[in-house]
This record gives C-alpha cells, sequence and structure tokens, in this order.
C-alpha cells in the first residue's frame, strides 16, 4: 500500500498556489498588434471551454457530500498521484485517514473542507480543472475496499479517492494535476498556503457596502482583477465574475479607481444577486456533482452569440492573466481602448 510521510519538500508546490492577485492592470494594455489577436484567440477558447468548479457549484457539493457522506467513517483512502498530497502531520498517508469518521463538509472560499474526528482536516483545493465525484465504491460488487488499487493502477489524474463505510466513493479528479490535498491539525489548518488569507466571503454577512467600499477604495487594478482577488473576497472565478459584470453594467477594464459612488453599490449589489441567483439554478438542476451547469449565464461562454438583453454580440477579452466575456452594449468602456468595441458590428 501506498504511503505518503511527511515531506519538508512537500510544502513546497512544485505548481505554485495562485495568490489571487494579478499585475496591476497597466501590463494588459489594449496594444500590441499579433499579440492582442493572439490574446484575444486565447481568450475566446478559454471562455467556450473552461469549466471549473466555481463559488455556486462548490455550494452544490457542499450540500451534496454534507448529506451523502458525512457522519461515515473512511474505510480506505488511496490517490493515483502523490505529490499532489500535502500531508502536514506526522502519520503517512493512508494511514491517517482511514477509520476515522467524517464530521462535517464545508466550503471555505474555493476550498473544500472536511473536518475529521480527533481534529484533523483535509482541505482541498481544486485549483483550474478538479472537479468532484460521487461513485460506488470499490467494494459495492463483492470485492474489497482496497481490491480495485491491487487489480487496477489508479490514473494520475486521482489526486484522492475515500472509500467510505456503506459507500459511496469520494473522488478528487485533476486531469492537469494542479490543485493539492491538504492534511492537517485543525490548529495548523491556517498554515495552508491562500486559505489563511482568504478574504471575506461574499454569501457572508460581514459582506456590506461599507466593507466592500473599504476593499475597493485601495485598489488601482481593474475591476475584474479586484473581484478575483481571494484575499480580498472569498472567492469569484472567471465565470462569476464575467455574470457580476454583466448584472453591473461594467466593462472588465474599467479601474476601480474610476468607479463612481453608485457603481461601486451597483457593484456591491450585483455579487450576491447572481451568486444566490446561480445557486438556486443549480440547486434545481440537481445534476451529478461532476457536472457543471453554465447554459443559463449571461455572457460566461457565449461569446459569438447575441447578448440575451441587447442582442450585441458578445465579444472575448484578455485582461490580464485571465480572460473576459462581456456585452460591448451593456458594459461600455469607460476608457480608449485598442479595439473600440461600439464601432463592431451589432451581431
Amino acid at each position: 500500500m501506498l504511503e505518503v510521510p511527511l515531506a519538508a519538500t512537500q510544502l513546497a508546490d512544485p505548481v505554485s498556489e495562485e495568490n489571487g492577485r494579478a499585475n496591476d492592470g497597466e501590463g494588459d494594455r489594449d496594444d500590441g498588434g499579433q499579440w492582442h489577436a493572439c490574446s484575444l484567440d486565447r481568450a475566446r477558447r478559454e471562455c467556450q471551454t473552461l469549466a471549473v468548479p466555481e463559488l455556486p457549484d462548490l455550494v452544490r457539493i457542499e450540500d451534496e457530500l454534507q448529506r451523502t457522506i458525512a457522519g461515515k467513517r473512511v474505510d480506505a483512502a488511496r490517490t493515483g498521484d502523490p505529490l499532489v498530497l500535502r500531508v502536514m502531520v506526522s502519520e503517512p498517508f493512508p494511514g491517517v485517514l482511514v477509520g476515522r469518521r467524517l464530521e462535517e463538509v464545508r466550503r471555505r472560499g474555493h476550498f473544500m473542507r472536511f473536518s475529521l474526528e480527533g481534529g484533523l482536516v483535509l482541505v482541498i483545493n481544486a485549483m483550474l480543472a478538479g472537479r468532484y465525484k460521487l461513485v460506488a465504491a470499490p467494494g459495492d460488487g463483492g470485492s474489497t475496499p482496497n481490491s480495485k488499487s491491487k487489480s487496477k493502477k489508479d490514473p494520475v489524474s486521482l489526486g484522492l479517492a475515500l472509500v467510505f463505510e456503506g459507500g459511496p466513493e469520494l473522488q478528487y479528479v485533476d486531469d492537469k494535476r494542479m490543485g493539492k490535498v491538504y492534511v492537517a491539525t485543525a490548529a495548523d489548518e491556517a498554515k495552508i498556503p491562500v486559505y489563511g488569507k482568504l478574504g471575506v466571503d461574499p454569501l457572508s454577512p460581514d459582506f456590506t457596502r461599507e466593507a466592500f467600499g473599504a476593499l475597493i477604495a485601495k485598489r488601482r487594478d481593474q475591476v475584474r482583477m479586484f473581484l478575483m482577488d481571494k484575499v480580498a473576497i472569498a472567492s469569484i472565478g472567471n465565470a462569476y465574475a464575467d455574470e457580476i459584470l454583466f448584472a453591473a453594467g461594467l466593462h472588465p477594464k474599467t479601474f476601480c479607481h474610476k468607479l463612481a459612488p453608485a457603481q461601486i453599490d451597483a457593484l456591491h449589489d450585483a455579487i450576491p444577486r447572481v451568486l444566490t441567483g446561480a445557486i438556486a439554478e443549480i440547486r434545481r438542476r440537481a445534476e451529478p456533482i461532476d457536472v457543471k451547469v453554465r447554459d443559463f449565464l449571461a455572457v460566461r461562454g457565449r461569446d459569438g452569440k447575441p447578448c440575451r438583453v441587447c442582442g450585441t454580440t458578445i465579444r472575448a477579452v484578455r485582461v490580464g492573466d485571465g480572460d473576459a466575456c462581456f456585452c460591448p452594449a451593456c458594459q461600455p468602456a469607460a476608457r480608449k481602448l485598442f479595439v473600440d468595441w461600439s464601432k463592431l458590428p451589432r451581431n
């Protein structure tokens, strides 16, 4: 059986944790000819193809995992890629998890936190491509919990599998192998990179207009980059940053310090409204937790299609290190850009 012991080198990620901040926006000017064209092509592909679990998805996943596996004991644990594990305790994997009862599953920002008896926590950062799956446990067909790992090697994309008493099996799968799985004591969980520095949760009572105004007043970057700064707000991803800016009527390249007070209030109000609306729709669909429901979104993934409000063609553009989908008419540019979206055909 594979055992992953504590190792000092494990805490230095070969793929570093994202810090939530890109540049200050000045490095993302709308100029540069061929570079700009290549950037737009990449933005279009990302707007249409990436389906990373984001906050509304994680709320649905939290609900389902809490309902199906909370209270059960871990019968077996395995991984297809030990490099994703960050074991911050002395007992090695998988023994550190086996036999413990799962007390609670809770989302914290973009992390999923599993509280185990004995003061242990398992925290997963899915990052860019990780996803969660519930499948029938290996022993459901009459085999033993570890029979699968003995008969067939798990793919390296399997970051973690937890087999629970009586089933099911929870899998964390990451095709890009960028996510991380942390095992720590509850007393040490604040040491997990980024996790201990997360900002205010946009669904919490602490996310007030006053608190939001104080956060944005310190910023001189572009508004989309601010929304995705996990140290400020925990946590908004690409898809819902686009949806929030559309709901607030703001171009993704608008600088925070150029926003009027009424625009700041509109942006604040759009954040919980968009997120709670998405959560309600995803819950209503009740798809398996590895299915990302995106077809109801207003702009994300709709580059080249007509805006559902005004009919103008949805466009894609690079913003810092990321991509954005937006409506040029509903979200007019507040400054001169390399591409004058208002002069392009509406459809």
